[in-house]
């Protein structure tokens, strides 16, 4: 059935007749004219669409300024038209709305990824000040994926994948469960079609079969409302929704067969005392199952839904789901904030709305510190799933986290110093380490001590997003401290050489386009200025010809012929000596603060843990002109005469030995250590090529960091 805007304004007046039906129909007039021409991959005018947001807006009772920018949702995106524009026409509200609602089209990433992490950064941000923005972006996805059939496959994967991994999460944030299982049935759909329809199949097949078991107990529990004077109550059954079922079978890797809670009653009670008194009615009536007993109106879920829950074994040993609640847990619990909600004039911000929306405001302090798109993204997706442990303080009070994770989650959710100093833990009473995965009704203390400090290690216990953003501002800091002290280092011992008496640091800053000395010691510890670059307005001639030369020059090297550093500039490179790199190795560069780059083997030991952003690609020059050292070892026979063939074979080579050791080793066998001189990894293998073909040989290493080595 097409959408028209009577439609639309005979929702809206239902539930508010003052609503403002002229800013309606004024977004409706808008909206036709900026899309006229437009059309769908379906092949329908693309009016259909706004319209049909608007409608599903309208009909979960929100203001005419949401309804108006659900109208007006695409019109920046896919127009000529302006926020500003929008601003004119409808004012401030409409504008901000709309603002929050368009995507970053027009701007340039370097992926997909750091697009959509944008994307979600600043749909987020919009949130803070209206949430109005998540409810119609939510609602636009939802028709969107109804009509993801026009779409090729590929792009039928992503979004599906995108919408089961950040909007369906966000509707269960929010505690809208209708708009959830849509989005998560919708998305399975697409991402395994055999799957979902095989399953649907059964479950539709299991719904005739049990249909008339399941109207027995309902009708059983409905005769025992009326014996207890509950006659007002409502009593249904249902069948576990598809995903809901598929998730099971897909993590528990079981059959069908063996999911025992596919079977539900759901029973709506006046008040929370009934609920309870249901709860006992129930356990009295059928054994329950012990570990399938929650209490969700003691403790909400964080999107506060509230319903208890219990699992019993119920006639011909059937396996029955219950859930209790009140007729107003039932309304919040599928409509969620949008039952909460109320439009206050001036007031549609995030704080307006209480505790409801408080996780999505420490989401926005937690991503404060993430910049990068990858990061973000899985701290965004784990953050947005629901919590699942539920802990106490000492003093009794609740604390949810998400599962996994570890007493310094819980510090940081106390207090920042405190997770600083978390030296342990007590759970329960009971001392653990830190890397202790919490579970439901532990009792956490945390000890301190001022002399603690976090780690890097810290980084792969802490599974929240608040623990580990402020681990990482504090080792960044920390690193910052420490390279602003090494570069002041390497200029005042500069200086000094130099007798320099009255150097203008901050002139100095400036002119190497710095905003603050600070800024400018940072870069000579991390090796991006050179000290002679820095201070080459007080050298002398020659010194500051090649201060000169340092910056107009790509990259620095030891002696020409050598190696590159893509994409980044004035940097010295020098070669590890731990792993000797040498041109034809794959080799990777190390950023190291003070000295530059310096290149290692790719696969040293010593940058095996490095930090992703200190390493840095290069590449070899393609006419090495410069030798290398390196060393090497070989296993040989231990006879008269061996070492002479040996370095006899070297020398035919033209390789030039700078150094030699030998060492007798048991069972007749002599251990030589050699380093030499060589242009590239092509005169090496050739080398020990021949070297093989000496009798007596039997192995052949090129040392590199770790004890390791490269056998030949």
């Amino acid at each position: 059935m097409i959408v028209r805007i009577n439609d639309i304004l005979d929702e809206v007046t239902s539930f508010n007749p003052d609503a403002d039906c002229r800013l309606v129909e004024k977004a409706y007039v808008f909206s036709a004219s900026v899309h006229q021409g437009q059309i769908r991959l379906s092949g329908e005018p693309y009016l259909y669409h706004p319209l049909e947001v608007a409608l599903m807006i309208a009909q979960m009772r929100l203001d005419a300024v949401a309804v108006a920018a659900a109208l007006l949702h695409d019109t920046v995106e896919d127009s000529l038209t302006t926020v500003a524009d929008i601003e004119r026409e409808f004012g401030q509200e409409v504008a901000v709305v709309v603002d929050g609602l368009t995507k970053i089209g027009k701007m340039h990433f370097r992926s997909r990824e750091e697009h959509q992490a944008e994307n979600y950064r600043k749909m987020i941000l919009a949130m803070s000040k209206d949430i109005r923005v998540l409810l119609i972006k939510l609602i636009d996805r939802l028709h969107n994926m109804r009509t993801l059939e026009y779409h090729k496959r590929p792009s039928q994967i992503r979004i599906a994948q995108e919408t089961l991994d950040i909007y369906a999460p966000l509707a269960n944030r929010l505690g809208i469960h209708w708009l959830q299982i849509e989005l998560q049935e919708l998305s399975l759909k697409y991402l395994d079609p055999e799957g979902y329809a095989t399953l649907k199949a059964k479950l539709d097949a299991i719904t005739r079969a049990k249909e008339g078991y399941l109207e027995s107990i309902v009708e059983q529990i409905r005769a025992k409302l009326i014996e207890i004077d509950h006659p007002d109550a409502e009593v249904s059954w249902r069948i576990k929704h598809i995903f809901s079922v598929y998730q099971k079978l897909v993590r528990q890797g079981i059959p069908l067969e063996n999911v025992y809670d596919v079977l539900g009653v759901r029973i709506k009670m006046n008040t929370v005392a009934e609920c309870y008194e249901m709860l006992g009615i129930i356990h009295s009536l059928w054994k329950p199952i012990q570990a399938r007993i929650k209490d969700f109106i003691a403790m909400p879920k964080e999107n506060f839904y509230q319903s208890l829950h219990t699992t019993v074994f119920g006639p011909e040993g059937e396996r029955i789901e219950f859930q209790i609640r009140t007729f107003e847990m039932d309304y919040i619990a599928n409509e969620g904030i949008a039952a909460h909600w109320r439009y206050k004039e001036g007031d549609s911000r995030i704080d307006g709305d209480g505790e409801q929306l408080a996780w999505l405001r420490q989401l926005l302090e937690w991503q404060k510190e993430l910049s990068d798109p990858k990061e973000f993204l899985q701290s965004v997706k784990i953050d947005l799933y629901p919590d699942d442990v539920y802990v106490f303080t000492p003093q009794g009070d609740v604390k949810r986290f998400p599962l996994g994770s570890t007493p310094l989650d819980f510090a940081y959710s106390i207090h920042t110093e405190l997770g600083h100093q978390c030296s342990g833990a007590k759970i329960n009473g009971q001392i653990v380490p830190l890397k202790y995965k919490l579970k439901s009704g532990d009792v956490v203390t945390i000890m301190r001590a001022p002399s603690q400090h976090p780690s890097k290690d810290w980084l792969r216990i802490a599974k929240t997003s608040r623990a580990r953003a402020k681990i990482k501002g504090w080792i960044r800091q920390q690193e910052h401290e420490q390279s602003v002290t090494l570069g002041r280092d390497i200029l005042d011992k500069r200086i000094r050489a130099l007798h320099l008496k009255e150097v203008d640091l901050e002139q100095l800053a400036h002119q190497q386009h710095f905003k603050t000395v600070e800024d400018l010691c940072v870069a000579l510890a991390y090796g991006r200025v050179s000290v002679n670059q820095v201070l080459s307005p007080y050298l002398p001639e020659e010194p500051k010809k090649e201060a000169e030369k340092v910056k107009e020059a790509p990259v620095r090297r030891d002696t020409p012929g050598g190696i590159t550093v893509r994409g980044v500039g004035n940097l010295m490179v020098r070669y590890a000596h731990c792993c000797r790199p040498i041109p034809g190795d794959e080799a990777v560069g190390f950023i190291t603060r003070g000295r530059g780059v310096t290149v290692h083997r790719a696969g040293c030991a010593y940058i095996a843990d490095a930090e992703a952003e200190r390493l840095v690609p290069v590449q070899w020059d393609a006419v090495p002109a410069m030798t290398h050292e390196i060393e090497f070892s070989i296993s040989c026979e231990d006879k008269p005469g061996m070492l002479s063939a040996i370095t006899s074979v070297i020398g035919a080579q033209e390789v030039n030995i700078t150094k030699m050791k030998a060492n007798q080793l048991p069972n007749h066998t002599s251990l030589c250590v050699f380093k030499v001189m060589v242009h590239n990894l092509k005169e090496l293998d050739e080398l020990f090529v021949k070297l093989k073909q000496v009798k007596g040989v039997k192995r052949i290493e090129r040392a590199q960091a770790g004890g390791q080595g490269s056998k030949g």
